[in-house]
């Protein structure tokens, strides 16, 4: 006889939720991997990375949340820099930080991520 008490179920639940995010992982970095060139981060040449804006909102404040080429969801840092003058061109430092998601919140950010990759794919006739 299988073992239904509630604490079975919720971890059978979690199985299922990792089952499902390592799914979406698999093909987010497939789908990452057709689009060739990689989108420039608000049309820069030198941060390959699209933000990502869940329909949903998930549960913790995780800043600039973009899919990078790689597949991989990750917090963008951006720091601007200005020149020493007006006339000076500005520079940036980015930091991608590798976000640790539950995989409720993974699952979330994947299905956005996955659906930014297509429409970009349609747009380009692929």
């Amino acid at each position: 006889m299988t073992d239904k008490s509630p604490d079975r179920l919720q971890e059978a639940a979690v199985s299922v939720l990792e089952e499902a995010a390592g799914r979406l992982h698999s093909v987010l970095v497939e789908l990452a991997a057709r689009l060739r060139p990689f989108p420039g981060f608000m049309g820069m040449v030198s941060i390959q990375a699209i933000e990502l804006e869940p329909s949903f909102t998930p549960q913790g404040d995780n800043g600039c949340v973009v899919v990078l080429p790689s597949g991989h969801i990750c917090q963008l840092d951006l720091t601007v820099i200005p020149g020493a003058t007006p006339e000076s061109h500005v520079d940036h430092i980015e930091q991608l930080i590798e976000l640790e998601l539950a995989p409720e919140e993974y699952i979330i950010y994947a299905t956005s991520a996955i659906n930014v990759l297509t429409e970009q794919l349609r747009r380009r006739g692929h």
